[in-house]
Order: C-alpha cells, then structure tokens, then sequence
C-alpha cells in the first residue's frame, strides 16, 4: 500500500476507534470519509455510509435528502414530510486496496448501482433492503422540480491512467444512467479515484481550510470586545472564488466547496427565475452593476493573518452569501465556453459586498450566524446550542478525565481541524436524540420526533441551572455504545433498537423517576451510576443485552420478524409503554 495513504489510514482508524477492524474494511471507511467529507463538504459520519456485510459490488452507499443521510423508509419518509422540493443525492462507493483498476470488478460495481434502481439487488443484506425502502420513497413521494443527483467512486491506490477499455465502459454506463431518466444528467458523476486524490481529500478533511485573498481599500469596523478585527468594503470575484472553489493538487476547479458554507447551499437552484435573471442581467450588462444589487457577503474567521492588503485566513466559514456564491461560480465556471480558468472577463467585472470578521467566540460567531440568517430556515438545534447552558456543557465535557471527554459541536465543524477522537464528537441533534430516550424515556419518539419533544419539554431540560454531569453521562452512554458497535462487542443488529438501549439503561438507573424532579444529589449519584456502567464494558454489554431481550421477546409475541415491520412496530406508544413496564418489572423482580 502507498505508505503516505498507510499513514492516512492508521491515524484515520485510531480517530474512529475502528482499529479492531481489518485493514480492508478500514480503508473503505477511510474512502469513504476522505470522499464524503474532504471532496463533498458533507456532515456525515462514514462509518454509517459503510456496508458492514459483503453486499455485490457495493462498499458503501449514501442516500442524502438535504444534507442528512436517511437509511431507510421511514427516515425518508419524515425528511421529505418536513421540506419542500428538497435536494436529493445518492452516492455509491467501491474501495479496492490494491493498485489496479480491475475491469471486473468496476463492472460488478456499476451493476450494483444498476441493480440498486431496478430492484435486482433486493436481498443483499438488510442495509441494502433499507436503502432501496428510501430509495423507493423518494421516487414516490420526493422528487419534485430536481432530479436527484448521482455520484459513483470506485477507489483504489494506485493511479488512473484513463485506459480505454474503462474509460469506455464508464461512458457506456453513463449513457445508461441518462437514458433511465430517473438523475438529474447535467449532474451524474463517476469517478476513478486514485492514491493522490485520496491524501489530498483526506487532508483537506483533518485541516483547517486556508486561503489567501487581496482585500484592497478596506475599512476597519468598530471595536468590539468578542472580535479581535474586521473589516468591510467590497472584494472581486476572483478573490471572493478563493474561499469556496475546491481545486485538485493542480490547481483545476471541481466544484464547490460545501464544508465552508454555514448555510444550506443545497437551497441553492441554478434553474430558478430569479437565478437565471440575475445571471441574463450579469451577462448582457456585465458584472460592474452586480455589486449595486446585491446584498453581499459575510465571513467570519478564527485566525486572519494580514499582510498589507493581503489576508490570510483559516478555520473560516460563510455565513451569510450562499446564493451570492453560487450565482457568481455559475457565472465565472457553469458557462459552456468558460475554460478551465473561468470566465476571465467577469471575473474581473464582479464586485461584492464584504465582510470579513475574525473572532474566536464561538459564542458571538453563533449570534453572527443567526443574526445573518434571519431571512434563512436555522436549524432548531443550532438555536438551542446556542443556550448558556449549551456552552457550560461543552466547556464541562472537554475538561474532563481523558476516558470521558465527550467535545460538544455547538457549530458545524467545530472541531473539525482538531486532533481528536472523532467518535468523541457530538452534535446538538444527537445529544438532543439521545436525552429524549433516556432521560424522557420516549425511545419511540428520539429517532423521529426530538424536534417535537424540545417543543414539549422546552422548559424543563436544558435550563441554566441543570447539572452538567447528567448530560454529560447521556453523551457518554451514547459514545460508548457506538464504540461497542465499531468495534464488534456488540451485534451491529442492535441498532434498531438504538433509542431503546438507551431508554432501557436510563429506566434502569432511575428507577423510572422524572430525572428532573430529583434532588440535586440523587441526580448525581445517578450520572455517576451511568457513568461507572459505561466503564465496565462487561456490565455494559449485559445490560445492553438485558433490554434487548425484552425487546426481542415482546416483538415474537407479537409475531413481529421482518426489519420493516420491526421499525414501524417499535415507533408506536404502545409497544413503548409496554417495553416500559417489562423493564420496570425485571427490575423489581
């Protein structure tokens, strides 16, 4: 193996905790992760893209609606219940050690693909069986002014020389892809991916983005005590290009980059009117007229090195200026006769409002975000981080005992430049799944209904007198139990029962007592009583297994085997209540 990927690999896997795996299996989550996050910009955890099983000619797939990653029917089905003509994406991954670009096996995995739309895979596995549910849904019920996209990567570690027997079977199977009329064409992607791709998407998955932009004739705005500097005045299209075009080691425009986009750049339609008039103004009048009608743009950066008019920045985000952004890349690289260096003439044409503010306060950057984003759908969760609470949290879970660290993501990719276990890593949207199962003891709600459940519950969790520890022991029974799955301790089938695991402890350590209501001592004893469960992993996997069973025995009883209807059973308030009551009378037996 390319000794740099090796290295990659071995710092990859000790990241995710996925050192127990063999080093096949390791590389394709790795694949997945450099591809997923270092090329796309996407949020997902890899680790839930990868196929466990040896499912045909498939290593890894994604069904993303809107930027979530949904994995079967149900979840699809409550994505596009919430969203308007959503952005939809499906992406197919094959990962070979080796160093060849076998012509049998990229012929099994565009099968695979195939077989995945027409239903000829069905019966692979369970993930698979899930994945073509979603599918299905989406075809029913979700596709609407957009196509979905389409992205197939097959990897391996050597490098492509574009033979022409595979460069005509991609062609081939592309012309397939398009006759089905089912993907957005302009968008399907298929890929050969090589060692040098892989270390340089890696890399730029681990580190902190970095730019260098001019910005002449800026103006220094006022003093502020959470910003260190900040300027305002308008930029050129050729800088502004800078902070979100992803290029290759040569220097080549891909694509954008998504990752440093606080916004949903998926709202972005090139095709809508009010898109397609901006870019017909810009292009019959020029770009000298576009900075009078635009609103502009703004970014905010953790560190700003300046050097005269020049500006080095890193670990920066935009916050406000996604429409902006994509209009402009259209204009500079979506023309047919741009080149592969843009449209040069607009490029210089284009001016735009700019902000660029540099502060470390994660809590006034937040208060920028949303402040920016007004006009905007933020997120429920990413307001909820922004509670006094939420920070006393995450200050109190990164300063703990190495073993019990848990570091709280209050804004996207917090940590993402900072060497730390991955696995560690928790966003709101999960802390807030995993409080509604096992301190509210709703499991059949966490999966699908958290955001009602913070409406419910909204003023009596997360308050800024609550203890810490007893969050923090929720975040740390989740994390251990990932841990216990990617590291084969405990059957991956569980997982369906994820939210119940999780109830079933916490009914365990309080005796099925409103946690809230207790006396500031008892919660602790029991925060820490979760906590002392989690480090013992035999008594944590006997208990793991002890709400499973009751679980499983409920679920015979009822006659209840496949995984479709186990999931709608396991969703209803009556099976939840009486998982409760079982529970509660081993227990007190």
């Amino acid at each position: 193996m390319n000794p740099v990927i090796r290295a990659q690999l071995r710092e990859f896997s000790k990241a995710n905790s996925i050192l127990t795996e063999n080093q096949e299996k390791q590389f394709e989550i790795y694949s997945i992760f450099s591809i997923l996050t270092g090329l796309l910009g996407e949020n997902i955890d890899a680790y839930d893209a990868h196929l466990q099983g040896d499912e045909f000619g498939l290593d890894g797939t994604a069904v993303i609606i809107q930027g979530e990653a949904v994995r079967n029917r149900q979840e699809a089905e409550e994505k596009l219940a919430a969203i308007n003509n959503p952005s939809i994406e499906f992406i197919f991954f094959q990962s070979k050690i080796s160093t060849n670009y076998d012509y049998g096996d990229i012929s099994k995995f565009f099968d695979a693909i195939t077989g995945f739309f027409d239903g000829d895979l069905k019966g692979e596995s369970d993930a698979i069986d899930d994945l073509i549910g979603a599918m299905e849904v989406i075809y029913e019920r979700g596709v609407g002014k957009r196509n979905p996209k389409l992205s197939c990567y097959y990897v391996a570690t050597g490098n492509y020389e574009q033979p022409y027997k595979l460069e005509k079977l991609k062609d081939n199977f592309r012309i397939t892809l398009q006759e089905q009329n089912i993907f957005d064409a302009a968008t399907i992607s298929i890929e050969f991916v090589g060692a040098r791709e892989l270390q340089q998407w890696y890399r730029a998955a681990v580190s902190a983005v970095e730019v260098e932009i001019d910005f002449p004739r800026n103006v220094v705005m006022p003093n502020n005590n959470h910003v260190e500097e900040a300027y305002i005045r308008y930029i050129d299209a050729n800088n502004l290009l800078k902070l979100y075009s992803l290029k290759d080691s040569d220097g080549n425009v891909l694509g954008i980059n998504r990752s440093v986009f606080f916004d949903n750049i998926r709202d972005y339609d090139s095709k809508s009117k009010i898109n397609l008039g901006i870019k017909a103004g810009v292009r019959s009048s020029g770009g000298a007229e576009f900075v009078f009608r635009n609103n502009g743009i703004t970014v905010v950066s953790k560190s700003i090195d300046r050097t005269g008019d020049k500006f080095r920045l890193e670990d920066f985000q935009i916050v406000n200026g996604c429409q902006t952004s994509n209009v402009i890349f259209d204009l500079v690289y979506g023309d047919d006769d741009a080149g592969s260096n843009g449209n040069t003439e607009l490029i210089q044409d284009i001016q735009v409002p700019f902000r660029l503010i540099g502060s470390k306060d994660d809590e006034f950057v937040s208060s920028i975000i949303v402040g920016t984003n007004r006009q905007n759908p933020v997120r429920d969760e990413q307001f909820w981080a922004l509670r006094p609470f939420m920070k006393s949290f995450e200050e109190y879970c990164r300063n703990l005992d190495p073993e019990e660290i848990i570091y709280f993501e209050r804004r996207d990719n917090q940590y993402r430049n900072q060497n730390v276990e991955r696995t560690r890593v928790m966003q709101p949207s999960v802390l807030m799944k995993a409080v509604a199962a096992c301190l509210l003891f709703q499991p059949q709600r966490a999966a699908r209904d958290y955001r009602g459940i913070l409406s419910e519950y909204e003023d009596s969790i997360f308050l800024d007198d609550h203890d810490v520890r007893v969050y923090h022991a929720v975040a740390y029974l989740y994390y251990r139990l990932e841990f216990l799955w990617r590291n084969q301790r405990i059957p991956n089938s569980y997982k369906t029962f994820r939210y119940y695991i999780l109830a079933g402890i916490g009914l365990q350590m309080t005796g099925g007592k409103h946690v809230f209501a207790m006396k500031k001592g008892k919660l602790a004893s029991v925060a820490e009583s979760i906590i002392a469960l989690c480090r013992d992993e035999e008594a944590f996997k006997a208990a793991v297994e002890q709400v499973v069973l009751v679980i499983q025995d409920r679920l015979k009883e009822m006659g209840v085997l496949s995984q479709e209807r186990i999931r709608d059973t396991i969703r209803s308030e009556t099976f939840s209540s009486t998982f409760r009551d079982r529970l509660m009378a081993l227990e007190l037996a």
